[in-house]
């Protein structure tokens, strides 16, 4: 059933180019507001905000067993899990970016990624127009990521409960707005996407350039102090056979635009390749174990 739910809602999640329809997240700012103000320490109001819904969930998921012939646990797991999916549609922010590089609007690039790009963000947005694609890029690949593959990764581990852990997670950090609590956050959440993050490296790998990604996958499961964001960047590029610096020294707005434009459509590919890699393989883990 958990593999039947997955194909549903990534079915529901194409058809409606995001699965902002069950994405309403005032309940939980809601609690994250009552247990801010409660006086735990910051480690015990986490585990409370985030653990007490999934408790929920996974106490639900085992009183609804077996309701009519599985439909109801089935129709509770697609919902919860496209809840757990990232918000905003991904595909129209890519192809909104796209547009400001093919006219070689750098302003309403910048503006994009100020508006679109920056929350849930620890680092500036740039100024210059090839640092700001340099950025697009690593903050592209981290959304790309969390949106889906960490969520999967979770889900496949353990179900609907762990997929919806994943996403409190990081609606905590957006609710927040203590610098404290959003670093204690950043820190639950490098260890939380360690692994599916370099699996997704894997992936990369898988449906791009093996041979020129071998090198860098290696050195992700060995570096232990990079963000996220970076590792992932990095396996994106080697996979892709991309350079981290792609412009040339004179600036050319016209060249920038052009690179850009073709660097984001390479990388929609891979994530896109690497997401029917993942499905592949939890089908073949059903049909096996």
């Amino acid at each position: 059933m958990k593999f039947l739910a997955l194909i549903i809602a990534v079915a529901l999640l194409q058809y409606w180019g995001s699965a902002g329809p069950v994405h309403r997240d005032d309940w939980f700012k809601s609690l994250v507001d009552k247990v801010s103000g409660s006086g735990l320490m910051p480690e015990l109001e986490l585990a409370l905000a985030v653990l007490f819904p999934v408790g929920v969930i996974f106490w639900l998921q085992g009183f609804v067993t077996g309701w009519l012939l599985g439909l109801v646990p089935l129709a509770l797991t697609v919902v919860v899990l496209l809840y757990s999916f990232g918000r905003r549609d991904f595909e129209t922010m890519l192809e909104k970016y796209r547009e400001h590089c093919r006219a070689g609007d750098f302003e309403a690039a910048f503006l994009f990624a100020q508006q679109e790009l920056a929350p849930g963000c620890d680092k500036e947005c740039p100024g210059s127009s090839e640092e700001l694609h340099r950025w697009v890029k690593e903050r592209f690949c981290y959304l790309g990521y969390e949106r889906w593959f960490g969520v999967i990764f979770y889900f496949a581990l353990f179900g609907a409960a762990g997929a919806l852990g994943y996403r409190l997670l990081h609606l905590y950090r957006e609710f927040r707005e203590d610098p404290a609590q959003e670093q204690m956050v950043s820190k639950v959440l490098y260890v939380v996407d360690w692994i599916p993050a370099r699996l997704l490296v894997l992936a990369f790998g898988l449906t791009g350039d093996w041979v020129g990604s071998r090198e860098q996958l290696t050195a992700s499961f060995q570096d232990l102090d990079s963000a996220t964001a970076d590792v992932i960047t990095d396996g994106a590029h080697a996979a892709l056979g991309l350079k981290a610096t792609v412009f040339s020294a004179s600036g050319d707005q016209d060249a920038v635009a052009e690179v850009s434009d073709w660097e984001i459509g390479q990388l929609r590919s891979l994530f896109s390749r690497s997401a029917m890699a993942w499905v592949v393989v939890l089908a073949l883990l059903v049909l096996l174990v």
